[in-house]
């Protein structure tokens, strides 16, 4: 007898009068492999409890970045406090690239994440950052335009230990918080579409000229989570994983062809060639890890 089912859990019974009821194990019935930019891909629901393994080593390596982070600060601490302005913003770009690498896309890390790496208060997106200012504007961008725009020590100080309490307390905060099973699927993509906003627009480059540096970070923080999430994509999607990671290197490569003399250069510096490189790399990129929530969504989940 031939039945055509949609995707999902069933068992069969066979109830006889007079016989004791049999009843198959679950059965799940996939939808067919579509063929898509990452190869042929099935849709498989995931269960939060698949989920674990994922979630907790991605908790440790944020634990662990994040404790680097904080020491990272005192760094930038020190050497504004010995008013060596290279020395501070090399410093400053150290600790940003570690924040980078820890994929905070999307208000991942909520008001705090915000406070840390957000944009100047009424900024729009497409707005030249210009000269900002103003109390409510802090984190790591409000010391860029200390070092870089202003070279004002003593202000960068102040703000530096801002910064510093507030990654003190997403410390605390983060060591006592569970990752949702169904967040991680969403921002093995979200890292790069928000370095594409943000970063390749040259919104957020309040005078280091160093976003493409950001990016570079930001394709690690998306290796870790896709060797995280690799395991559970390997049946879903067999091909996704390698096909990734060959545009995830294409772009580091583009974006390393960026560097003038050894040195970071803001976007609107690098040549329109090798912008188009690096845009065409990450737009390869992107089409294949949007198809990771698709392919895995998480049952019960409301994101």
């Amino acid at each position: 007898m031939h039945v055509d089912l949609t995707p999902g859990h069933y068992t069969w019974g066979c109830h006889l009068r007079g016989e004791r009821a049999r009843q198959s194990a679950d059965v799940t019935v996939h939808q067919p492999p579509v063929m898509t930019a990452a190869g042929p891909t099935t849709m498989i629901p995931v269960e939060p409890q698949q989920m674990v393994g994922a979630d907790l080593s991605y908790q440790t390596y944020v634990s662990q970045q994040l404790n680097g982070l904080a020491g990272e600060i005192t760094g930038l601490q020190s050497a504004i406090a010995g008013g060596d302005l290279a020395r501070a913003e090399a410093a400053w770009l150290t600790a940003h690239l570690t924040w980078e690498r820890l994929g905070a896309a999307y208000d991942a890390f909520g008001t705090l994440g915000t406070s840390i790496d957000g944009l100047a208060p009424g900024q729009a997106v497409g707005q030249t950052p210009g000269m900002p200012g103003g109390p409510n504007f802090e984190g790591f961008h409000r010391i860029e335009l200390d070092l870089w725009g202003e070279q004002d020590l003593l202000q960068a100080a102040a703000d530096t230990t801002q910064l510093a309490g507030n990654v003190a307390q997403l410390v605390e905060q983060f060591s006592i918080e569970s990752i949702p099973p169904a967040e991680l699927p969403l921002r093995a993509h979200e890292i790069l579409e928000d370095s594409l906003r943000n970063e390749l627009s040259g919104d957020d480059d309040y005078g280091s000229g160093t976003d493409m540096a950001s990016v570079e970070a930001d394709v690690t923080g998306t290796e870790v989570l896709l060797q995280l999430l690799a395991p559970l994509l390997k049946q879903r999607a067999p091909e996704l994983v390698p096909r990734a990671l060959v545009q995830l290197n294409r772009l580091d490569r583009a974006l390393e062809a960026t560097r003038q003399d050894g040195h970071w250069v803001a976007v609107a510096q690098v040549p329109l060639s090798e912008r188009e490189q690096v845009n065409g790399a990450i737009g390869a990129a992107l089409e294949i890890l949007a198809i990771i929530p698709d392919v895995m969504p998480v049952v019960g989940s409301t994101l």
